[in-house]
């Protein structure tokens, strides 16, 4: 009877250990058997009224208007590091700040400022989590900020600027199952020159 008992409870136990090791293996980032391929595609919005940290609070300072989406593509390096490449649109409309300006945009007869950007950058994992999944960003990318008018000096278009950045931020996915998910991401970029910028957006998930 002593050692029915005992087989038993020795059973417990290792059916325990095996599904608490099955658990922990699902929680984990695995290392990629090939190349895993995301595709996100959202909304952005976009800093560019010169006020630095000051102005992350205000409305009036974000662009969001006509075409303010982007998508990327990105694809594993190792179980913590991911590249990515993102490509977004968007444009600086009426009473919308402009390196400390203010935008007369064309509803006012005067001309809206487009938005265009490719970035290339890396991302970091450090949690190892599936479902939820924090990192750190760093990279470069090309801006381009097209012609506009300001309330300022309405009778004088200022001209298109491209603008080469250096780019880091923050962001997390949540996925909802394997191939499904959200990302949220902030992120500011320092330009070589002038037109320094922040960039948020949030957007869905598709894993290949």
């Amino acid at each position: 009877m002593k050692k029915t008992s005992l087989f038993i409870a020795l059973s417990i136990v290792a059916v325990q250990l095996m599904t608490a090791q099955d658990s922990n293996n699902w929680n984990k980032r695995a290392l990629p058997t090939g190349s895993d391929w995301v595709l996100g595609a959202g909304f952005n919005t976009v800093n560019n009224s010169g006020a630095g940290i000051t102005g992350y609070g205000k409305f009036d300072h974000w662009a969001f208007a006509k075409i303010p989406f982007y998508g990327s593509v990105e694809t594993n390096l190792s179980a913590k590091w991911r590249a990515k490449a993102t490509l977004s649109f968007n444009y600086f409309k009426d009473g919308k700040q402009f390196n400390g300006a203010t935008i007369l945009g064309e509803s006012e007869g005067g001309n809206d400022a487009g938005y265009l950007a490719l970035d290339l950058g890396a991302q970091y994992y450090f949690l190892d989590s599936k479902k939820y999944e924090p990192y750190l960003l760093a990279g470069f990318g090309l801006s381009h900020f097209g012609d506009y008018s300001t309330t300022r000096d309405p009778l004088t278009v200022v001209k298109p600027v491209d603008a080469f950045t250096f780019n880091a931020g923050f962001g997390i996915n949540y996925w909802f199952s394997e191939s499904w998910g959200l990302n949220a991401q902030l992120q500011g970029k320092w330009a070589f020159g002038a037109n320094n910028h922040s960039q948020a957006s949030i957007g869905a998930l598709y894993r290949l």
